[in-house]
């Protein structure tokens, strides 16, 4: 008996010792599971309990020139509608051109025939896509008043770009932060004193689940929820930033950063709640998720405030992290190295 409990005793240690690795993974994914859980349903029932506030007025503002990434689906062909519903000019940005016009087509018949819409492609995960749409940018505009850097993707298997960047980091992050440096010089023309022009990082609160330690940045062997919450957390650093830099340079842009919320789109679709259509009871549709970048985007009144973190049209706070100047300046260094600037200033 004794030598039968040795046995197995002896038995598990190998099977523990074989399987450690594998165990440790599906503890840690679950872990991930549980706080994704409580992370949503808290911004679920801030997002019922502020509906009140997620609302806007659509001005009419005409001659204005705005660019939404990701604009052909989901949120983004909602704020492509809403936009030109104030008569701007809109450009979709997007992968897929013949998507792009499919968007504007559906706009259109929906009854807007305001505004004007254009597409260009725009690979958000290639940074020579990124250069090469903002050059076609700058030979066909001279001023653009509102950047919506938008596009994105969320939980989708390890990947690495042409790059070298895990896909999460450089679609929703760095194509982003490369972009805003080569418009640069057509939003400081689009901006005046009285009616700065704007960028606008569509964010999400995942950021609250993100690591700030950014020396392993493609977080090989991580699970891609760990990865996705990073480059939220990188974006929201980023406006923090830039926002400081912009303030001391004295340019009429402004910065902000937006939660649309917990909204009902394609970017659950590598999530197990799309598998189960009734645990997105409570989301926000498309539209309700689109009225805060909006806000953002044609508010007056935000203009002169420094907001950093917009949620349901209301200021929120940000967790320190955020605010800390030595993250700040370690992950814009990073940034500035991986899409090969030698100031993000450079283009002015």
């Amino acid at each position: 008996m004794l030598l039968g409990l040795l046995s197995i005793c002896i038995l598990g240690g190998v099977v523990y010792c074989a399987f450690r690795k594998t165990w440790r993974a599906a503890g840690t994914y679950l872990l991930y599971e549980i706080k994704y859980n409580i992370l949503g349903m808290l911004a679920i029932i801030h997002d019922l309990w502020n509906a009140k506030y997620n609302k806007i007025d659509l001005p009419s503002t005409p001659g204005k020139v705005a660019i939404v990434t990701g604009g052909s689906r989901g949120i983004g062909a909602i704020v492509v509608k809403k936009l030109l519903q104030c008569d701007m000019e809109v450009i979709i940005a997007c992968r897929t051109i013949i998507a792009g016009e499919k968007t504007i087509l559906q706009i259109r018949k929906s009854g807007v025939t305001n505004g004007q819409a254009k597409v260009y492609e725009l690979d958000n995960s290639s940074l020579e896509s990124v250069r090469e749409f903002a050059e076609r940018i700058k030979k066909e505009y001279d001023k653009v008043h509102i950047l919506i850097n938008n596009a994105g993707v969320m939980f989708v298997p390890y990947h690495e770009t042409k790059d070298g960047f895990e896909e999460q980091w450089a679609v929703n992050y760095l194509s982003h932060f490369l972009l805003t440096s080569l418009l640069l010089p057509l939003l400081e023309t689009g901006g005046r004193p009285d009616d700065c022009s704007r960028i606008i990082n569509v964010t999400s609160c995942a950021y609250m689940l993100g690591d700030a330690n950014f020396n392993d940045i493609n977080c090989k062997g991580n699970l891609t929820q760990a990865v996705y919450a990073n480059s939220k957390l990188a974006q929201l650093i980023f406006t923090a930033t830039l926002q400081k830099l912009l303030m001391n340079r004295s340019l009429n842009i402004r910065i902000y950063s937006v939660h649309p919320g917990i909204v009902k789109t394609d970017l659950f679709n590598n999530s197990y709640v799309s598998k189960v259509k009734l645990l997105m009871i409570g989301f926000k549709t498309p539209e309700q998720g689109a009225i805060p970048i909006v806000y953002t985007a044609v508010n007056k009144d935000i203009e002169k405030k420094g907001v950093l973190y917009i949620s349901n049209c209301r200021e929120n706070a940000v967790l320190p992290v955020v605010l800390d100047t030595k993250i700040q300046q370690q992950l814009f260094n990073l940034s500035l190295k991986q899409a090969q600037l030698n100031d993000f200033f450079q283009y002015l």
